[in-house]
């Protein structure tokens, strides 16, 4: 069981979005932008995933007038694989309802497995643009 709390360390959640996505930024010619995370970091909620009152994981969401837009979900590699981003991802779901926002949407890579992470979370493809797959789910 994890903890999600707004209590999360930009340079921790900077670190970990950058190491997360260099694999797939450099294989689609994309240049990672300090400036740009920052840019919307300010403008989202963030969380962090705690696990033993230690950081394993950042959430960022930004609401939209109809959504709740899912901006980053990212575990540390070592904890992947264990529940733990079906579990926040569950949470965010959940405060979605809450706050009645019925869809959440988000943007993939197209070849991230994490895309079929959120196929298997009830996400469908509704728009694929270059290398990214925009996404959504019905809350409802």
């Amino acid at each position: 069981m994890i903890k999600i709390t707004p209590k999360v360390d930009y340079a921790f959640a900077l670190q970990l979005s950058r190491s997360n996505m260099a694999e797939y930024y450099a294989k689609h010619g994309i240049v990672w932008d300090d400036t740009y995370f920052a840019r919307f970091w300010e403008a989202s909620e963030n969380f962090g995933l705690y696990q033993d009152d230690q950081c394993i994981g950042v959430v960022r969401i930004r609401l939209e007038d109809d959504a709740i837009h899912l901006a980053d979900l990212h575990v540390v590699p070592e904890c992947q694989g264990m529940g733990i981003g079906g579990e926040a991802l569950q949470y965010m779901m959940q405060l979605a309802k809450v706050r009645r926002k019925p869809l959440m949407r988000l943007t993939v890579f197209g070849d991230n497995p994490a895309r079929r992470f959120y196929e298997r979370h009830g996400f469908q493809v509704v728009e694929e643009e270059g290398a990214l797959c925009k996404m959504a789910c019905s809350l409802g």
